[in-house]
């Protein structure tokens, strides 16, 4: 399971350096694609295990072709995925178009989601909490909802 927080520098060639304790759940790949998020002004990066990005592609596979705002999505996903294996020194390269897309420059906090890995830029991610916290009664009551 990937759980904690880490904030770690990108070294000049976009490198990123992933914690130790989350080597092994995600074994010598990390596939990364944007992440899952309701806004794309808050941009993150995803990042799953080739075990989990199968489980999560087959759910992908199971779409109807005729489902234009899935196929959408998965387009979005599938385009900008890369398979990035961990050097032995820890670290992944995230591609540069990804850098762009999310803001990554030099700063990152890396953040365990369970079966995935975000990547932020710092300071998206304190806006995106800042604005989670408004709702987040709202949050709660719909996680009480669905019985969780």
């Amino acid at each position: 399971m990937l759980i904690g927080s880490f904030e770690h520098m990108l070294d000049a060639k976009g490198r990123v350096f992933i914690p130790a304790k989350w080597r092994e759940s995600v074994g010598d790949t990390l596939i990364i694609t944007l992440g899952l998020l309701e806004t794309t002004s808050a941009a993150c990066l995803s990042g799953m295990s080739l075990e989990e990005w199968d489980r999560f592609s087959q759910k992908f596979s199971a779409l109807p072709a005729t489902d234009t705002k899935g196929q959408a999505i998965r387009r979005r996903l599938y385009s900008m995925a890369a398979a990035c294996e961990i050097d032995k020194q820890g670290r992944i390269l995230i591609p540069a178009q990804l850098r762009e897309l999310t803001l990554l420059t030099k700063d990152a906090t890396l953040i365990g989601v369970g079966e995935h890995v975000e990547i932020w830029n710092p300071e998206t991610l304190a806006a995106y909490n800042a604005a989670c916290e408004e709702n987040y009664g709202d949050a709660l009551a719909h996680l009480a909802a669905l019985g969780i």
